[in-house]
């Protein structure tokens, strides 16, 4: 995007209008006169994707960039109160309101649903201060930010946030809101009972295989087959056996998980073998 492009997704997404409206509404103006708010949001946005993670100095560089009076760092730091959290929480909906009203693009291959989504998470270290609140992996604090995100739109549409020490699985729920759309994924999120969710609600989905699903082959349509093989042959063993050969390229199979007193079908594509 131009620096041209992202001024019109500010306006359109920020309009300066809502924001004074929203300020004054959750009692942000009358605290500080000074305060350029369409700025100031601009810059808070702006400086969440910047490696300083979007702390408070960064922000008032950002700010102080833009045509405003300046301001001390200790003033600046007072406009982070409870009024200006819930105007940017406000904000955030409206954000991302805008962003899920956006017309999908789903060109090819890609059509037949609703719209992709990829869930994804990351994990954003935050003051040790808040251990207690939000503990990391080790003896640090940090967040996860569990985000959804529209391949259609080619933005979020969802978010919520976590200690990062949490797993990934419990944060994803397959129910009827899905219902049409279709789900990428990694294997953080992977479960046969998830797989079983997509299947009840009519969400397609691309996953990598987890090794204990032990697959069973129904019919190969594309992969160099060696020799006859019967139905339900376990994935592991016709390759062990070089029954079903790995060259370089791509295979198309049929398969299913999950046992056989209640076999999941599923479509397995784009084994490779290693270069080398």
């Amino acid at each position: 995007m131009t620096g041209d492009d992202v001024r019109i997704v500010f306006e359109q997404m920020l309009p300066q209008d809502e924001i004074d409206r929203l300020c004054q509404q959750c009692g942000v103006i009358e605290r500080q006169r000074k305060l350029n708010l369409g700025m100031l949001v601009r810059a808070m946005v702006i400086s969440a994707g910047t490696p300083g993670g979007a702390y408070q100095a960064d922000v008032l560089r950002s700010y102080l960039e833009f045509e405003v009076p300046r301001v001390t760092r200790a003033a600046c730091y007072r406009w982070f109160d409870a009024p200006r959290e819930r105007c940017m929480a406000t904000l955030a909906e409206r954000a991302l309101a805008y962003a899920q009203a956006q017309q999908v693009d789903l060109p090819g291959p890609l059509s037949g649903v609703k719209d992709w989504y990829i869930v994804d998470s990351s994990t954003v270290r935050v003051r040790d201060a808040l251990i207690d609140e939000v503990r990391g992996a080790g003896a640090y604090a940090a967040l996860k930010v569990h985000k959804v995100l529209s391949v259609g739109c080619g933005a979020p549409v969802r978010s919520h946030f976590s200690p990062a020490r949490a797993h990934d699985r419990p944060h994803l729920e397959i129910d009827e809101s899905w219902r049409g759309y279709g789900l990428l994924a990694d294997l953080a999120y992977a479960s046969l009972a998830r797989l079983r969710a997509c299947e009840t609600y009519n969400v397609r989905f691309v996953i990598r295989l987890k090794d204990n699903w032990k697959p069973k082959v129904d019919y190969i349509a594309r992969g160099q087959v060696t020799q006859a093989f019967f139905p339900g042959t376990d994935l592991q063993a016709l390759l062990a056996d070089d029954i079903l050969r790995l060259d370089g390229r791509a295979i198309d199979a049929d398969i299913h998980v999950g046992g056989e007193k209640h076999p999941l079908p599923l479509r397995l594509v784009g084994i490779q073998t290693p270069k080398g």
